[in-house]
């Protein structure tokens, strides 16, 4: 048996969350759906089971004579057992949820009135005189929705009552209550031994934490959360601890830790993805990022930052530079502190790493070429506005260059940027608002 379905019980209908606790000792799923209570009873002992959650109605003042219940293998048996059986219990056997339907008649099954007027009319009254045909004669008499209704008919129910059961997200804690800890270098080799169970845990299942968060419990009863990303999906302990070493010293404790939760709040598959740095091709991903880690290990946290310059071209204004992983940080939040403060939003022009050359159609104006469709990646997009030509131009030799620039408004897009290369006539999308 699969399915308890419980019908007439509009009590829980209006009051769902009442109830569902209890039930939830009992079965591993409950939903309810309008009159309609349904119970998960895979791998459960049918009849002792089914009493149980009577039992939890009862004590709730939940239920009485009008409510039925129907128990079968299949969601549309069980459904039918619980509104038209005259009983107030009704197992159906496993097996036999199909010669349980055959008696009822077709509306039973809900049929629209198009498709019941249609039954009517070729004197299909019962279940079982729909399911003695085969599919073919019923998809080119009835179409589609019958043969949805047939299949239902042969209790052939490819419903999903219950979705998938979630998995618990790996997670690892350690309290203590002869001291406290008040040095972050500490705190550090705490955190440490709990990301090596949870990395084990994430390599296990073939996948990287992107997101995860460090719980620290005071000694005056109270809890910090920290939170902190990856850039991307990773298992690797030593990628972790690099960001938690960065972050750990920026955190402010009112008082003495005694204890450390580490969670992990969202996973991305790992396998099949290439590590783009050593091995191009292959699924190396993992030695990549680990000998990475070792050469930052040896040589020091080292990132990038931009400078700028005035080149009037944005795609030639930025030169990166190396600088310390820790100087990166503070900027970081130097600016989103900043950003934080001022609670002003505004469009942020994005740029492609590089312009991807596209089609476009055109139309003059003023004697100049405007956009007015274009195509990119397999789809076209119709321009309602395009402000432009800004024209830029310098350069010589081999590196000069002449464009025309055009923000134009897109239906489906919002605001993009594209220009024309005035020396060969191609068009370039180099980027959109956000």
């Amino acid at each position: 048996m699969s399915f308890l379905c419980l019908h007439n019980v509009a009590w829980l209908a209006s009051q769902p969350a009442t109830l569902h606790a209890p039930l939830l000792t009992i079965v591993p799923r409950v939903l309810s759906d309008g009159d309609l209570v349904w119970a998960d009873l895979r791998g459960l002992p049918a009849r002792e089971t089914t009493e149980r959650v009577r039992n939890a109605f009862t004590a709730h003042n939940a239920i009485d004579s009008s409510v039925k219940c129907g128990v079968a293998s299949t969601a549309v048996a069980a459904e039918v057992a619980a509104r038209h059986s005259p009983q107030s219990v009704t197992y159906v056997r496993d097996g036999y949820d199909r010669d349980f339907l055959a008696p009822f008649p077709i509306s039973v099954l809900n049929p629209d009135r198009k498709l019941a007027n249609l039954l009517d009319g070729t004197g299909i009254e019962l279940c079982r005189d729909l399911a003695r045909l085969s599919q073919e004669e019923v998809e080119v008499r009835l179409g589609a929705e019958g043969v949805r209704l047939w299949r239902l008919a042969r209790a052939d129910d490819a419903r999903r009552i219950f979705g998938s059961m979630p998995r618990a997200l790996p997670e690892a804690s350690l309290e203590w209550t002869d001291y406290a800890i008040r040095r972050a270098e500490r705190l550090v080799f705490v955190i440490n031994a709990l990301f090596g169970n949870v990395c084990e845990a994430l390599k296990s299942r073939g996948e990287g934490a992107v997101a995860v968060t460090i719980s620290f419990a005071l000694a005056n009863r109270t809890t910090i959360d920290h939170p902190i990303r990856a850039a991307r999906a990773t298992a690797g302990q030593t990628a972790w601890m690099r960001l938690v070493r960065l972050e750990i010293e920026r955190v402010v404790f009112p008082d003495a830790v005694t204890g450390i939760t580490l969670r992990v709040d969202s996973t991305s598959g790992t396998g099949g993805r290439q590590g783009d740095i050593f091995d191009r091709g292959f699924g190396s991903e993992s030695a990549a990022e680990e000998a990475l880690g070792q050469l930052m290990d040896d040589q020091g946290a080292v990132a990038v930052e931009p400078e700028n310059s005035v080149h009037p071209l944005l795609d030639r204004r930025t030169v990166w530079t190396s600088v310390s992983a820790t100087r990166v940080m503070e900027r970081a939040h130097v600016y989103a502190a900043s950003l934080s403060r001022s609670g002003e939003s505004a469009l942020t022009l994005q740029l492609l790493p590089e312009p991807r050359r596209i089609s476009v159609t055109t139309f003059r104006r003023r004697g100049d070429e405007i956009p007015r469709t274009y195509r990119d990646e397999g789809k076209t997009y119709d321009i309602v506005e395009a402000a432009g030509p800004d024209r830029v131009s310098g350069g010589r030799w081999d590196d000069a260059y002449a464009r025309d620039y055009f923000r134009c408004v897109v239906e489906e897009s919002g605001l993009v940027w594209l220009y024309c290369d005035r020396r060969n006539g191609a068009w370039y999308l180099h980027g959109w608002w956000d």
